[in-house]
């Protein structure tokens, strides 16, 4: 495996902004982004089912023949 000049400067300079911050603050942005949240609309919702049904109805059709 290669390391670059770039990517050792690079670790370098996450390393002292790092460095400055507080164990405490680096905890709670961690917290932050982890409660990311996600809402699926009701028309979502029915496209989804709609799409899931058409999907099962086809498979059985083709399984009669």
């Amino acid at each position: 495996m290669t390391i670059f000049p770039f990517q050792l400067n690079e670790a370098g300079h996450l390393y002292n902004r790092l460095a400055k911050l507080k164990p405490s603050s680096i905890v709670e942005t961690a917290q932050d982004e982890a409660q990311d949240e996600v809402n699926v609309s009701v028309e979502a919702k029915k496209q989804q089912i709609l799409g899931q049904a058409r999907t099962e109805v086809l498979a059985q059709i083709r399984n009669a023949r």
